[in-house]
């Protein structure tokens, strides 16, 4: 696929008593056309495995080949912690 999910880096902070998940990254265009950029899922796993998912709107950018999208999030996170985060494209706006 053209389009990739690169340099995904997640943290917790505390924040007014809370914690708070930073997620950071960026999309790519690897491909040899412009290409519309779908929105951005993150999908975070708690500590006793439930799933949350959270959608970053793109605006339709267009990525020229070569081209970078710079995306950061702060969510609140899960109670009984993180186990994972993952960051895909949502894949019904593919």
């Amino acid at each position: 696929a053209p389009l990739r999910i690169a340099g995904v880096a997640s943290r917790i902070e505390r924040h007014n008593g809370r914690e708070v998940l930073f997620v950071d990254g960026r999309a790519e265009n690897h491909g040899a056309a412009v290409l519309e950029l779908p929105p951005i899922e993150i999908v975070v796993t708690a500590g006793d495995g439930a799933v949350t998912r959270y959608f970053l709107g793109t605006r339709q950018t267009e990525l020229k080949p070569g081209d970078r999208y710079s995306f950061s999030s702060r969510l609140e996170a899960p109670r009984n912690g993180v186990k994972t985060v993952s960051v895909t494209f949502q894949e019904d706006a593919r």
